[in-house]
């Protein structure tokens, strides 16, 4: 298996929510790292400062957060990648083509959805109904 989370599945897994135990079972049989793109890293942050906001966390637990992720890109468990800008949102701009009508696709749906492909995964893992949706169109196994 060669796999993608999007973020949705990240946050999950960094604080608790409601499909937090769905995430870690997801992730657990995992043999490769789950590649991390400087997207993910944005909205991985931003979802933390957002937890602030709500008063779910302080900006001292959103600093040890962020030292776990950097642990865990450390450790192997993710491995940080870039892809060509251009190159991402062309793609993602031709799966809005394919799949916004009918599924009402968000923009970061799509971007997760393309970078997966560019990255030759066989596997999504997400929450997000519309973009596995759109994932398992494009023959990607979507799990959970």
């Amino acid at each position: 298996m060669k796999p993608y989370a999007d973020t949705g599945l990240l946050v999950s897994l960094l604080l608790p929510e409601t499909t937090t135990a769905a995430a870690i079972a997801a992730v657990a049989p995992l043999s490769s790292p789950l590649p991390l793109l400087p997207l993910g890293l944005l909205e991985l942050r931003n979802a933390l400062n957002f937890a602030i906001h709500r008063g779910r966390i302080t900006p001292e637990e959103r600093d040890a957060l962020g030292k776990r992720l950097e642990s865990q890109i450390r450790s192997g468990f993710f491995t940080l990648v870039h892809l060509p800008s251009a190159d991402l949102h062309e793609k993602a701009r031709e799966l809005s083509d394919r799949y916004t009508p009918s599924l009402a696709t968000r923009s970061l749906d799509l971007l997760h959805v393309a970078a997966a492909l560019l990255l030759g995964a066989d596997t999504l893992l997400s929450f997000d109904s519309r973009q596995c949706r759109a994932a398992a169109a494009e023959g990607l196994i979507v799990i959970p």
